[in-house]
């Protein structure tokens, strides 16, 4: 038994990493319980539908039966709900055997599988109405000799579990493995994942300190991220949304400002990709839908964009720039007119050269594209 605990935890962690995958698990599971029926489940209970399973000991057809229609009518799938993740579930704590043997699900069809009647498992994940949770199926002749068995083997695993979906939920997003941990944490400005809900998935140390200490455009005391202004509010929702449902990869920019302060903050945006080729069983479940991620600068950092750059970039003369550079930092024409002591005419004349020169039509465009330099600058 310890030598097949011990591979099971090996292959859970490799899996998380993306070094093996499922099937790994349940060829093991399936080796140290000879004659039984491994299945591994997950669904919405909401809708009484699966979205993944993988199995050992069933026929292919019998595989597809049961997605398409038996999963739905698994007697003891509701019972399972009232068990806290990690927590061993025998059959007959969910539901009396001869009542579930009376079921569609088993007269129709896991009697045709075998005698595999009592069950041993543990719901291993759960998100909202989402589980993920897996059984192994045996003949109740045999209980005697399997239970506590598979109870060990499944609830001295159950933590690593948990901690490997800890682990591969913070490894989903971008190009490589370790994405968040090598290179997102270390970033030295704020930056955020979120959901369509603005739900937060991940926030580096930066966005932590941000959304914490209150010191920030933000307020999020229930995991949600907000705008401290309720008008800047709905347009980082606009901004979020517009994201996700756009058909290319644009990044956008938000100027976000404090009801109490004269800082003013910019949010970039962009859709946060996904490594696809290690797509795992459980992702069904941990998939929040597509994200985006913010990456937010307070105005003083984004005024460090040299005035010579835009010179040789675009042509700017030296008036243009320093106009330039000052919409970057968050004034308006007003401001800038009233500080140079020009005419505001002047200055939107100015505005129409810089964007017939960088290739601009909106000052809001013109704001994104001198917001993507200023990072190369940081």
């Amino acid at each position: 038994m310890g030598y097949s605990q011990n591979s099971l935890i090996s292959c859970i962690y490799d899996m998380a990493l993306g070094r093996s995958t499922w099937d790994n698990i349940l060829d093991l599971l399936a080796a140290t319980f000879p004659g039984c029926l491994v299945m591994v489940s997950g669904d919405n209970h909401a809708t009484r539908s699966n979205i993944a399973f993988a199995q050992r000991g069933l026929q292919p057809g019998a595989v597809a039966t049961y997605v398409s229609t038996y999963a739905a009518l698994n007697p003891w799938l509701a019972g399972q709900s009232a068990f806290a993740p990690f927590q061993i579930f025998h059959d007959e704590q969910i539901l009396d055997r001869t009542e579930a043997a009376a079921s569609r699900f088993v007269s129709e069809w896991l009697s045709r599988q075998g005698d595999f009647l009592a069950s041993t498992g543990v719901v291993l994940l759960r998100e909202g109405a989402r589980q993920l949770s897996i059984e192994v199926r045996y003949p109740i002749a045999r209980q005697a000799e399997l239970r506590e068995r598979i109870a060990s083997l499944l609830g001295e695993s159950a933590y690593h579990f948990g901690r490997a979906f800890e682990i591969a939920s913070r490894t989903r997003f971008a190009d490589g493995r370790g994405y968040l941990e090598s290179v997102v944490a270390d970033l030295p400005f704020t930056v955020f994942f979120v959901d369509e809900e603005l739900r937060i998935r991940y926030s580096n140390y930066h966005a932590e300190s941000l959304r914490r200490q209150h010191e920030g455009p933000f307020s999020s005391a229930d995991g949600i991220l907000r705008a401290t202004d309720p008008a800047g509010d709905a347009q980082l929702r606009q901004l979020v949304q517009k994201v996700i449902t756009s058909k290319r990869t644009p990044t956008s920019v938000l100027q976000l400002s404090r009801p109490d302060s004269d800082d003013r903050y910019f949010a970039i945006a962009r859709l946060a990709t996904r490594n696809a080729q290690h797509y795992q069983l459980h992702d069904a479940i941990l998939d929040p839908g597509p994200l985006v991620m913010l990456v937010v600068h307070g105005s003083q950092e984004m005024s460090s964009l040299p005035t010579d750059l835009l010179w040789r970039a675009f042509s700017l003369t030296e008036s243009e720039a320093r106009l330039a550079e000052a919409l970057l930092g968050g004034a308006t024409l007003a401001d800038f007119a009233k500080e140079r002591e020009v005419s505001k005419q002047t200055l939107r004349n100015q505005l129409v050269g810089v964007m017939r020169k960088t290739g601009t039509r909106r000052q809001s465009e013109l704001v994104s594209l001198l917001t993507r330099l200023a990072l190369t600058c940081l």
